[in-house]
This record gives C-alpha cells, sequence and structure tokens, in this order.
C-alpha cells in the first residue's frame, strides 16, 4: 500500500469525472463537486483529468506509507517521504482535492471509479483506510485556461418551468443574495434568502439535470449537485450554466451567492 488514512473528519471520498449516460438506471452522473479544481489537482502531479483522487468536504490526514508525489488543487505538488504525514482541510473553500502521481487504485462501478454514495456501493473514506496508487502513466497537462472571478455572479438558464411560479420569481432570484446553508451536500446545495413565490400548478415528476435550481413548497431553492436524484417533482426555476457550477460548488459553507443571466 502507498497511503493510509490517519484521521478524516466530514464528507471524504475517492471522486472521478463521474459517470454519464446512467440515469435510465437510476444512477446520477456523480463524479467531482467541483470537476475543474479535481482536473487542477490532477495536472499538477501529470496525472489524467480523470484520474481518481479524493475529495475533501472537512479535513484529512493522511500518512505516506513509500515516498510519494502528491498535489491539492491549491498546493504546488510535493514529494512525501515514507512516514511523512499531511494535513489538508476545505476550508476556506467547500472542497478541496487530494491527487498522487499515478492516481488512486479504485474500482471500476458502473463505468467510473468514484463513490457511488446513491447506490451503497462505494462510500466514504474513513480513518484507518489504506489505498494504493493505480501506476496511470504520466501525462503532459495543457497550460491553464483563464478563470473568472471568484465573485462575478453565477449565471442561470432560465425554465423550464415558468408556469409553476409567480411572475416576480425569477426577478427575485436574480436580484437577491442567498446563504448556501450547512445542511446542502453532494446531492444538492440549499440555499437561504427571500422564499420564490410558486403557482398552485400541479407538481410532476421528471428526469432532472445536474445544475437544477428546484423550488420546494417553501420557496427556498436548492441547486441539483452530482448526487441528485434522477427524477424529481418540485418544479425547476432555472438552470446553473455548465461553465459556473464549480465556482458555486466551491462557495464554502455559510458563504454567500449572486445570480444573473
Amino acid at each position: 500500500m502507498s497511503l493510509s488514512v490517519v484521521r478524516a473528519l466530514g464528507l471524504v471520498t475517492v471522486q472521478d469525472l463521474g459517470r454519464p449516460g446512467r440515469m435510465h438506471e437510476a444512477v446520477p452522473p456523480g463524479g467531482a463537486l467541483v470537476a475543474d479544481r479535481l482536473i487542477a489537482a490532477n495536472r499538477a502531479v501529470r496525472n489524467p483529468d480523470d484520474a481518481p483522487a479524493l475529495e475533501i468536504l472537512g479535513q484529512l490526514t493522511l500518512r505516506a506509507e513509500r515516498p510519494l508525489r502528491i498535489a491539492t488543487d491549491t498546493l504546488a505538488p510535493r514529494e512525501l517521504p515514507a512516514g511523512g504525514e499531511l494535513v489538508i482541510a476545505s476550508e476556506p473553500r467547500r472542497v478541496a482535492y487530494l491527487a498522487v502521481r499515478g492516481g488512486l487504485a479504485a474500482p471500476l462501478l458502473l463505468g467510473g471509479r468514484g463513490a457511488l454514495l446513491c447506490a451503497g456501493l462505494g462510500g466514504l473514506v474513513r480513518t484507518g483506510q489504506r489505498f494504493d496508487t493505480a501506476g496511470l502513466a504520466e501525462v503532459v497537462p495543457p497550460p491553464p485556461g483563464a478563470a473568472a472571478p471568484p465573485d462575478t455572479p453565477i449565471r442561470l438558464i432560465a425554465g423550464p418551468d415558468p408556469a409553476s411560479f409567480l411572475p416576480t420569481a425569477l426577478d427575485l432570484l436574480l436580484s437577491s443574495e442567498y446563504r448556501i446553508l450547512p445542511s446542502s451536500d453532494r446531492v444538492g446545495t440549499r440555499l437561504d434568502g427571500p422564499a420564490l413565490p410558486r403557482t398552485d400548478a400541479p407538481e410532476v415528476s421528471r428526469p432532472m439535470v445536474l445544475g437544477a435550481i428546484e423550488v420546494p413548497r417553501d420557496g427556498k431553492p436548492i441547486v441539483l449537485g452530482p448526487e441528485h436524484p434522477t427524477t424529481g417533482g418540485y418544479p425547476v426555476i432555472a438552470v446553473v450554466a455548465r461553465a459556473d457550477l464549480g465556482r458555486l460548488f466551491s462557495i464554502r459553507l455559510g458563504g454567500t451567492v449572486r445570480f444573473t443571466r
């Protein structure tokens, strides 16, 4: 083995870039909550973008059982000697990623190597767990692209259920500041702010997508994450632009967000 978990606090899982194409089997896309941060960590140690790595929503302490080259999405690559320990915390962001040169060895389940929490087939990383590396070949990463400023409003695509909301609801969503609630998880990011007024239109069960903003009866929005239910009945007022999903899901619990079209 190459790596052992000394202590895991919060939600720590193995993630890759997900398992698309399984919605008809009631399996959501899964994958990293913030895909571009997973990719950044992998590229730092010259792994393929989709190499399995550790996603940390909380704090993780690791010990190397042999010399390893590691990186996080914010820390430059470094050599961790045998017996060396490393502490990674997601603060001040909501989530952090740790990649190991060669990728983590993880079983292939339904087309992906990340945790499959929805089906109970791959779960949380626990204290005492040990990992080996997958021995993936080294790749040359492309040059980094330009990133949007972190305080830029999150872009939305309106709809698809305008008849389920009063005409003022979308304007209220776009003009208000919302707080990321601590009850948020990989299934959904819950927002606290002005309640969005709904009409009496009936709720209809249909397929859901990553980034859809569902609005329950209490009017408080929920942004669906990578472990979202494959179907849902709450009306959807808008969908987060795919390019902005990572910025939204990076906002720490208790942080605030604003939206734009």
